[in-house]
């Protein structure tokens, strides 16, 4: 078995018994952690030089709907109804699987290239097995952790066809893939469930897809407002009600939830993921992270969409740490009450990134700190870069100054998937695959009457 010690890196284990190193080893075996610590023995490893890089745990994106990789950029403006309106009801209906597997490879790719190992692809554009086939074959052929959240449509119903929120996951589906290609809840890219839950479902239909999820023993997620227009006006009163509330269910936004229904979820170990980059685009309300944490719970956080902007987890960790200062400073704005203020760190949005995320996905005691005996993903960072240096404080140098130009080396299940600051995917393959998304793209602009949005300078 493959022995690599990736020796002299400041370790950021995120591990609480092991704490930070300021000068320390990693020894990977096969696709595993096998020690951390300092100068460790490993003479029949493979020696990889981390002097003056930071080592961290790879970056985990608890929120994503990759396939909308080739409508990047074009709602970055958008201020109401639009992404229900343009994207659902107009684009995606006329995605192929072809469209799809390139959203997916090339997202994720993405992803890797700026640190991130493991993502939740939320993918709600699965009209048939075809399309997620080719959403799985996307996240296969990238080399990225992914758990692959089987979703539903949303298109305008056509007369006589009933409204989205009238119909229940389809049962044969997830049972194909459960028993055929996601059947091992060890591999790399395993399978859940992304329901349309108590705001864009009838009742019936919710009850129906949350025992879905629990017969099939998968994780479920549901994008969750708490708006007064949601179809079922108890929502998670009435879901704990039923039995239905565990660690194996995950809420998405969350913002409107009134604070006895936010501590129902908490309690019953719901985990609760925020996007609050995109949130903040129409929402005045608050992101979950901070009240979440009041709760006694673990915040998630994940990019949610690049129609609006950037996808980077370094860029989403110091938008949800700053957002939620911005609503703490807000709270403590009188001089009587400035004393009080809490001010949330960079190591509770490094947490969010990493341990949480690896929580909210089902993926704790696999992935999420540099502790032996969990998978080897693992990312090195040249602090020597003139963004990032002096290194004075490295989790503050990585939450507040690190980007993709700084990520250098990324492993996944201790496989090499970026080295020396490249891609280890072929570059012709890389460069082919970015034409057919462009040209993907434009099709699909051009036939929803959306050309106009379909200029890609760069294509």
């Amino acid at each position: 078995m493959s022995r690599i010690l990736i020796r002299n890196g400041t370790i950021i284990s995120m591990d609480p018994e092991i704490g930070d190193l300021p000068t320390g080893d990693l020894l990977i075996e096969g696709d595993c952690v096998l020690a951390v610590g300092e100068k460790l023995d490993a003479q029949d490893a493979e020696i990889l030089d981390a002097s003056g890089k930071i080592v961290i745990p790879g970056l985990i994106n608890a929120h994503l709907h990759t396939w909308e990789t080739a409508l990047r950029g074009i709602g970055g403006d958008w201020r109401g109804p639009e992404y229900f309106r343009v994207v659902h009801a107009n684009l995606a209906p006329r995605y192929t699987p072809g469209d799809t597997y390139l959203g997916n490879l090339l997202g994720t790719l993405n992803q890797i290239d700026s640190g991130t190992t493991t993502i939740f692809d939320w993918c709600h554009n699965n009209a048939t097995p075809e399309h997620s086939d080719a959403a799985i074959d996307g996240l296969i052929d990238s080399g990225v952790r992914a758990v692959f959240g089987h979703g539903t449509v949303k298109p305008d119903p056509k007369e006589g066809e009933p409204h989205y929120s009238r119909i229940p996951h389809p049962r044969e589906e997830i049972m194909r893939l459960r028993k055929e290609r996601l059947s091992d809840d060890g591999g790399l890219v395993t399978l859940a469930m992304a329901i349309l839950g108590s705001d864009y479902s009838t009742l019936e239909v919710t009850l129906h897809d949350f025992r879905l999820a629990r017969e099939y023993g998968l994780l479920s997620s549901a994008h969750i407002w708490g708006t007064p227009d949601r179809l079922v006006k108890e929502g998670y009163h009435r879901l704990k009600e039923e039995g239905l509330l565990g660690p194996d269910h995950n809420i998405v936004h969350g913002n409107y939830l009134e604070d006895e229904e936010l501590r129902v979820i908490v309690d019953a170990g719901v985990s609760v993921t925020a996007t609050p980059a995109v949130e903040a685009q129409k929402h005045p309300a608050e992101p979950l992270t901070g009240r979440v944490m009041a709760l006694g719970g673990r915040p998630s956080i994940g990019a949610d969409i690049e129609i609006y902007l950037e996808g980077d987890m370094f860029y989403v960790m110091r938008f949800a740490l700053q957002c939620e200062r911005i609503f703490d400073n807000l709270a403590h704005a009188s001089p009587e009450s400035a004393g009080k203020k809490r001010m949330l760190t960079a190591r509770h949005a490094l947490e969010w990134a990493t341990i949480n995320n690896a929580r909210a996905l089902g993926l704790e005691e696999r992935i999420g700190s540099l502790s032996p005996g969990k998978q080897a993903d693992i990312v090195l960072l040249r602090a020597g870069d003139i963004n990032m240096f002096p290194v004075n404080d490295p989790v503050q140098a990585v939450v507040f100054h690190a980007g993709r130009s700084n990520v250098d080396t990324v492993f996944v299940a201790g496989r090499r998937v970026k080295e020396g600051g490249r891609l280890l995917y072929s570059e012709s393959d890389l460069a082919s695959k970015k034409q057919q998304l462009a040209d993907s793209g434009r099709r699909i602009m051009e036939e929803g009457g959306l050309s106009h949005l379909a200029n890609s300078p760069g294509s």
